[in-house]
């Protein structure tokens, strides 16, 4: 969630208390009145601290950061193809930030009429923070539907997952959470609204979720 909005309701809370204060029939000054006001602020400011903190916090947080599973071993997992469309050239890669580590595998797919999906897995292994943005949005249960498209929690293939849909270009988009540490996206243009569930579907999830970094790339 972007700071700006926490930010946007502090500021709601310290005009409400504002007008509240400086309102009323009691007979405490005005530099009385604005100590509370400041001071009910803060209160409020750290209640929404800390509520923001509980929607970020997930059971990867429990755990401790772990060496990541080759980019190798996770481009065994993308799909080899699904219904027309072509298959590119899989990438992938593996970083580090001092001793944590994180891996990536990916692959393209194009179609007619400018048509084409992408597919990636991320092991974050456990780094808590490139957790927090699902966590979020997961733990709020957001659903949001319109003329323009929808966004929503719900489950694939009994994972965590958030789809979307944006009307406007034909993009659709589903995120899935597996044994709370692989993140696998599947984003699409200009084909139905289920096709990232769909593809997602053919995966081998459970094959996935049983993977470590002590096992070697092929």
């Amino acid at each position: 969630m972007k700071t700006s909005i926490p930010l946007m309701l502090v500021l709601g809370f310290l005009s409400i208390s504002l007008l509240t204060a400086c309102g009323g029939g009691d007979q405490k000054s005005d530099l009385e009145k604005l100590s509370d006001a400041a001071e009910e602020m803060a209160d409020q400011a750290e209640n929404l601290a800390d509520q923001a903190q509980d929607m970020t916090t997930g059971m990867t947080d429990d755990r401790e950061p772990q060496p990541a599973v080759h980019f190798k071993v996770l481009m065994n997992y993308l799909p080899d193809g699904f219904g027309d469309l072509e298959r590119g050239e899989p990438r992938g890669e593996k970083a580090s930030m001092g001793n944590w580590t994180y891996s990536s595998a990916e692959v393209d797919f194009t179609g007619m009429d400018n048509s084409n999906a992408n597919v990636e897995i991320f092991d974050y292994a456990y780094i808590s923070m490139l957790y927090a943005s699902f966590n979020m949005i997961f733990k709020m249960g957001f659903e949001q539907e319109s003329s323009e498209g929808y966004e929503r929690t719900t489950e694939i293939a009994g994972s965590p997952a958030i789809e979307k849909w944006e009307e406007a270009g034909q993009h659709a988009e589903a995120t899935v959470l597996v044994v709370e540490r692989f993140i696998v996206t599947v984003t699409t243009r200009n084909l139905p609204h289920d096709m990232p569930r769909q593809i997602i579907e053919t995966m081998d999830l459970s094959g996935l979720a049983k993977e470590t970094a002590d096992k070697p790339p092929a």
